[in-house]
């Protein structure tokens, strides 16, 4: 009787066991993984921080260019991220904007400055400038809006839309 019992403690064993990594590659394989998605968020992490410590620049020193180092802010993450994304860069203060944007040729985008919606035929990397009427700035991509609230002083925003693996990417911040 003691060579049952240690014979089936054995099998228990051997099927707790079989049943451990069948579960477990069962997990492995099942998870899904996106490394661009990590990528972008990295990215997103650093625009962040490098709009942080632009703008504890401009609040320490006497910065008389803010518009155009806020430009080349955006244009070299413009040229970074990849000319296959949409991606829009949005500074001003509450009464001027600028738009520095790269657009793919399939996109719609409007823009609605507080006087009603202006469709942007650009495509490719270009830059525009707005007077608001308003606090608020609205982008309409691809049917989805966007809104945007300047407040006094110097503002930026960030909007970025990319297909990856037949899905739809948008980051905002």
């Amino acid at each position: 009787m003691k060579t049952k019992n240690k014979k089936g403690q054995f099998y228990f064993l051997a099927v707790i066991a079989l049943a451990s990594v069948f579960v477990g590659l069962v997990t492995l394989r099942n998870s899904s993984s996106y490394p661009h998605v990590s990528n972008i968020v990295n990215e997103k992490d650093e625009i962040n921080t490098e709009i942080s410590y632009l703008f504890d620049y401009f609040s320490n020193e006497q910065v008389s260019n803010q518009n155009e180092i806020l430009g080349n802010f955006s244009n070299n993450y413009i040229q970074k991220l990849g000319k296959n994304k949409d991606i829009l860069f949005m500074f001003g203060n509450g009464t001027s904007l600028e738009l520095f944007a790269n657009k793919l040729n399939s996109t719609s985008l409007l823009i609605d400055n507080g006087s009603g919606d202006e469709e942007v035929t650009d495509y490719g990397a270009f830059n525009k400038s707005y007077t608001l009427s308003n606090s608020t700035f609205n982008v309409t991509l691809d049917g989805n809006l966007y809104l945007f609230k300047f407040y006094e002083g110097q503002n930026l925003y960030y909007l970025m839309k990319y297909d990856y693996n037949n899905q739809t990417f948008v980051i905002k911040g």
